[in-house]
């Protein structure tokens, strides 16, 4: 039996359609994950696995906060306090180390080095800095739990950010949009399969990989996808993936050979494929959005990168972007609106990393640019 693609809609329940054993398979799982307190609080927990929650498909453990402490208790093994990042207030907790440096022995150091004198250093920075007071901004690590029905954070980390400009908010306030969007909003997908292992992805990939070394070898500024289907070298990468899918087919006998028409429809379907994941790496992008329309390749359209440039340029000296750069958006929207409205944020992003490769530009926080 073929298993296809996995779709979890943000409907359902992620624990109900994906086995448990599969959650690490999702790389939000392992990470301490930048989300908004508010959606924090309001994580389905888990039923049959303790400390697991879920936003929408994703499995989360762990996440990384920054806000401002509005509540403060102390006991005796451990602080608690209350974190507010402006969507929301959370509990998180702090437990105090014992540390009975009295009792340590330590052998002396070679090099005359204290180490007694550097663990008491230590350990003096670790209660300075735990030394938390109701107004201070803080940026908290640990895992989450629920505890007599409340959502709280087990603290690993907490650290004073000290920030008198909101640099660190500022660059937050960025920062969580384009995780919301580009990671967590995102349908977790799995490949499973228990025959092929080439049935899924593979075939796609490999000609993905090739389509891209064809038009770096032969300087290619644009084509269509029809002359790409003419290429012989492409094709016989498409027609052994394809006539294998084809021999895989449920309706496909194994006396009976596959169709041309079959394996036709297959390779249009592959290379179909192929050029929409290049378009999504922003190797190729399209000034109008249509299949039937002409792609250019993005490194060598050099008018895009010429306007990308200018613009970078031109509106870093505006006094509201002179300290931090162009932030990404306003760069993509510029370009959209100088060049052609159907430029890819995919292909703007790779023309940045050329120029900046090129040290035409610098970026000089996250998704923000400015010239060098």
């Amino acid at each position: 039996m073929d298993i296809g693609t996995s779709v979890i809609t943000p409907s359902e329940s992620a624990e109900d359609t994906l086995p448990s054993m599969f959650w690490g398979l999702d790389p939000i799982y392992g990470v301490f994950a930048k989300l908004y307190i508010k959606d924090i609080l309001e994580l389905k927990k888990s039923q049959p696995v303790p400390g697991v929650f879920f936003y929408k498909t994703h499995p989360i453990t762990k996440v990384d906060i920054l806000g401002t402490i509005v509540q403060k208790r102390e006991r005796e093994r451990f602080f608690s306090f209350g974190v507010d990042d402006g969507t929301g207030v959370i509990s998180c907790l702090w437990w105090k180390k014992q540390r009975a440096m009295e009792n340590v022995r330590l052998a002396s150091s070679p090099f005359g080095l204290n180490v007694l004198e550097q663990l008491n250093r230590i350990n003096q920075l670790e209660n300075s800095n735990s030394q938390l007071e109701l107004g201070d901004v803080v940026q908290v690590r640990g895992r989450l739990r629920d505890y007599r029905d409340q959502r709280e954070i087990n603290s690993t980390s907490v650290s004073k950010v000290v920030d008198p400009v909101f640099t660190a908010q500022i660059a937050r306030m960025l920062e969580l949009p384009y995780l919301y969007r580009n990671f967590y909003d995102k349908t977790f997908q799995i490949q499973m399969d228990s025959s092929d292992p080439n049935q899924q992805g593979e075939p796609t990939l490999s000609l993905q990989r090739k389509i891209k070394q064809f038009l770096t070898q032969n300087g290619v500024k644009n084509f269509y996808q029809q002359e790409l289907e003419a290429i012989d070298s492409l094709v016989c990468i498409a027609e052994q993936n394809c006539v294998s899918l084809c021999l895989h087919h449920p309706s496909q006998t194994s006396q009976d050979p596959p169709s041309s028409a079959c394996v036709s429809k297959q390779i249009h379907e592959l290379f179909q494929q192929a050029v929409c994941a290049l378009q999504e790496e922003g190797i190729i992008f399209q000034k109008v959005a249509a299949h039937t329309e002409l792609y250019l390749v993005t490194d060598a359209e050099k008018e895009l990168h010429k306007v990308t440039r200018k613009i970078v340029q031109d509106d870093s000296t505006r006094p509201k972007y002179v300290d931090k750069g162009c932030p990404f958006h306003h760069i993509v929207s510029c370009v959209r609106h100088s060049y052609s409205a159907g430029v890819s944020e995919a292909a703007v992003q790779r023309v940045l990393d050329r120029l900046e490769c090129d040290s035409e530009i610098v970026s000089t926080m996250d998704r923000h640019y400015t010239v060098s």
